[in-house]
């Protein structure tokens, strides 16, 4: 489709120069042309038909220039795009008027140059002052009234980070209904999960494509899951996404702690997927008592151990002869951590 419509702008330019400048090549050439070849359709269709011919070998070159700048606004977020529009317009508007006071002072070839430089810096200026300061115009805007700032995060925008989509647990809360709004995968994180899969690391090849699996998984599991094209050059992935965070007043879901304290820093909502977890487990406290399988020896030489059903560890004092067998036990002490909790224990008398 693109390259029709530069064909046709093409044929377009040798129509205008045609009409414009045949006429007067004409005239000054020794050369009577009969009156049905000297008219402006003449003109026109030879003019756009020599355009055409003689810059053809452009057309690759301009359709590749006009591509590669379409990718660089759709990786763009609408704000950006916004801003850094209406910057321009006004840098050009600006140049303008200071054009116009320096057509007052009657010099032509000093006014039209000066009138040209100015147009270029100026809507320069405007563009780039427009895309990197819009997130500071917007602080200014009025904020969301006090209903939709109460909404809270239930039907708020939620952005997922690679670490979240990897573990893989995010898809059966969504199927469980407790997640609502809209949950976006940002493309840079989708570019991360991809590179991780195409690693020669076997490891990280299998984390990158349960990652993807975990993805369409998700994608069949609700509507409400989309890719949003969106980039940031110069950031690393947990940057860009702290910057669409603030920029979409988006919560983060995820399981990276150190993720965590940066959107904490930047006061964005995070939904910690292990937080969650914690949150739902079986509430275990000193003196209970449990029925264990002991799967496997621990650090200690006489340490056995065992997992409950939500995967939180259980260490056995003097279990190591237990392995493969199931044992009453009762809890002597439990050490909540980072990543979670380990439930010490010993065999009941």
């Amino acid at each position: 489709m693109l390259r029709y419509l530069l064909y046709i702008l093409y044929f377009l330019c040798g129509v205008s120069l045609g009409v414009w400048l045949f006429p007067d090549l004409i005239s000054v050439l020794p050369v009577n042309l009969p009156a049905i070849l000297n008219n402006a359709l003449i003109h026109a269709l030879v003019g756009g038909l020599l355009f055409l011919t003689i810059f053809y070998w452009s057309i690759d070159k301009v359709e590749q220039l006009i591509r590669k700048g379409e990718g660089i606004i759709l990786n763009r977020n609408l704000p950006e795009i916004i801003f850094a529009t209406l910057g321009m317009v006004i840098g050009l508007v600006v140049a303008v008027l200071i054009s116009l006071l320096l057509n007052t002072l009657n010099i032509p070839i000093v006014s039209e140059v000066v009138s040209f430089a100015l147009a270029i810096i100026l809507g320069y200026l405007g563009f780039q002052i427009g895309m990197k300061k819009h997130n500071e115009v917007l602080e200014l805007l009025p904020k969301q009234n006090d209903k939709e700032q109460n909404e809270g995060p239930r039907g708020q925008k939620k952005l997922l980070d690679t670490s979240a989509i990897i573990d893989g647990r995010i898809v059966d809360v969504v199927k469980t209904g407790f997640i609502e709004g809209e949950l976006a995968v940002p493309q840079f994180v989708l570019d991360e999960l991809q590179l991780i899969a195409d690693s020669t690391d076997s490891m990280k090849r299998d984390r990158g494509q349960r990652g993807l699996e975990m993805l369409h998984d998700l994608q069949e599991s609700s509507e409400n899951v989309n890719v949003q094209p969106v980039s940031y050059d110069k950031l690393d992935v947990d940057h860009q996404l702290v910057q669409l965070a603030k920029e979409e007043n988006a919560a983060l879901i995820t399981t990276d702690y150190n993720l965590n304290r940066v959107c904490q820093v930047h006061n964005i909502k995070v939904l910690n997927v292990n937080e969650l977890s914690d949150a739902i487990k079986l509430i275990i406290k000193q003196g209970d008592t449990l029925d264990i399988m002991v799967t496997k020896h621990g650090k200690e030489e006489d340490q056995g151990v065992g997992y409950l059903d939500d995967g939180t560890m259980v260490v056995i004092e003097d279990g190591r002869k237990l392995v493969n067998q199931t044992v009453s036990v009762e809890v002597t002490s439990v050490l909540q951590t980072n990543s979670g909790r380990i439930i010490f224990t010993k065999k009941e008398s």
